[in-house]
């Protein structure tokens, strides 16, 4: 039995060339060339979500089963649910369910394997659309042809999941379980019907959640399908992986109607670190940003950056050191992430150049000469020691943060490599914070991290 397209006509297109002309309109050149096993999308009508959506699947990586894990607007259940339907038709033609893999699902999960719960959904039908119109493309320019001639007879087979009353654990589970033969995205808008102001501030909330993977923070109101965003998130933690955003704003952005919105957002998973990630593909632009920051500050000007990756966008900390024939020349940063990435960048850069208590601000005349570096840093873990010996058995490779009261400081990986004694390196710390070198407390804290370092050295003549 085919599941027939409920929402065709109303949340897209039913005609299929219109169809396939508005998915087009939403693509976007894409600098970032990695592609992802699993997404989080939104489901909103295209008018609202479409941008969001199409730029989370531009990054995804499709294999012979694609699990589509929804959460359930109409039916109330427990667990999860799964279609008996052997195809779910669209305007663009019919998707095949993988029927072989529900049954075996069935057989492992609690669930129940009924039609019922899909007939009036619209979580699942409204992604199909972008599948078939990514992978299966209807017509094709002769370079395109080539291009995908690895997609002839491939087929498109998807898994099809409900989510009701669920622990999150189950959806990771089931990613944990499939990922080798699998692709997953995870359907869900975020915030719901608050004014744009207060949308704004829990989507960004829930960004950071999602982005950090702190997923003791999230409530139910932060986003419809929560339980699959845990559920992936859950899956990236235990592999040491992260999430990218690729796109979020909200209904209001759109229409210009601000006093009930709805928000929208896509990320992908990256089998490493966020910072690992700026650093493959987004070094060159961190470079320019910087150095355009230091420049427009000795003109006394504001710099506002254009065309930010929504990667940059993400809450991030940074240092930023300037040296001038390799000699120090000025150096802040932030501890804590505070604000997008790409505002702690800009404006360390700025004050590394002109606001550092230790030196003199830069002349125009250094400008040719400056080296700059970046470090950008991950989240503080809170180190647990027993006395100053083990301390000092916890704190190396890292950064290291001492606090104590009103007193703090930090030195980066970096300096290690100037102090690669333990002793040392700790008794200079407490030096750098105001306390005498042989302190120690009960109630001394610290903290370590460690940061990814991007260099970069342009001669000058």
């Amino acid at each position: 039995m085919n599941k027939k397209p409920l929402y065709a006509g109303s949340f897209y297109p039913s005609d299929p060339e219109e169809l396939n002309r508005l998915l087009d309109s939403y693509k976007e050149p894409k600098k970032v060339k990695y592609k992802s096993k699993a997404i989080i999308v939104p489901h909103a009508a295209y008018l609202y979500s479409g941008h969001a959506v199409m730029s989370a699947f531009q990054c995804f990586e499709p294999s012979e089963s694609i699990f589509i894990i929804a959460p359930s607007h109409n039916e109330n259940f427990t667990n999860i649910a799964m279609p008996e339907y052997t195809y779910f038709d669209t305007p663009l033609g019919s998707v095949e369910v993988n029927n072989r893999l529900i049954k075996e699902l069935a057989e492992k999960y609690p669930c129940i394997v009924s039609d019922v719960p899909f007939e009036k959904e619209y979580a699942i039908e409204i992604q199909l659309p972008f599948l078939q119109n990514l992978l299966l493309p209807q017509k094709q320019n002769a370079i395109d042809f080539v291009k995908n001639l690895n997609k002839i007879g491939r087929k498109l087979r998807i898994v099809p999941i409900l989510v009701g009353k669920c622990d999150y654990h189950l959806i990771a589970d089931i990613i944990t379980e499939y990922w080798e033969k699998g692709s997953f995205i995870i359907s869900s808008d975020l915030s719901h019907f608050y004014n744009q102001d207060m949308c704004r501030q829990i989507d960004n909330y829930t960004a950071a959640i999602i982005e950090t993977g702190k997923l003791d923070c999230f409530q139910k109101e932060q986003a419809c399908g929560l339980i699959g965003i845990k559920g992936l998130i859950e899956f990236a933690n235990n592999n040491e992986a992260s999430m990218i955003r690729t796109e979020m704003y909200n209904s209001g952005d759109i229409d210009k109607e601000t006093d009930r919105v709805v928000g929208y957002g896509g990320w992908f998973l990256y089998p490493d670190s966020k910072n690992h990630f700026i650093e493959k593909y987004y070094k060159d632009y961190i470079f320019k940003i910087v150095r355009e920051s230091i420049l427009y500050a000795i003109n006394q000007e504001e710099y506002v950056p254009e065309h930010v990756p929504s990667a940059l966008l993400e809450y991030g900390a940074s240092f930023v050191t300037i040296k001038i024939g390799g000699k120090l020349r000025g150096c802040v940063g932030s501890i804590y992430p505070t604000k997008p990435l790409i505002l702690d960048l800009v404006d360390n850069a700025k004050n590394a150049g002109f606001s550092d208590s230790r030196f003199i601000p830069l002349t125009i005349d250094e400008l040719e000469n400056i080296e700059i570096s970046v470090s950008l840093l991950s989240m503080l873990e809170h180190i647990s020691f027993k006395d100053e010996k083990d301390l000092l058995s916890k704190i190396y490779p890292y950064g290291v943060i001492i606090s104590e009261q009103d007193k703090r400081a930090v030195y980066l990986p970096s300096v290690w490599e100037q102090l690669p004694d333990r002793e040392i390196f700790l008794n200079s710390l407490k030096e750098k914070a105001g306390l005498p070198p042989t302190y120690f407390s009960r109630t001394f804290e610290a903290y370590r991290f460690t940061t990814v370092d991007l260099e970069e050295y342009t001669p000058r003549n």
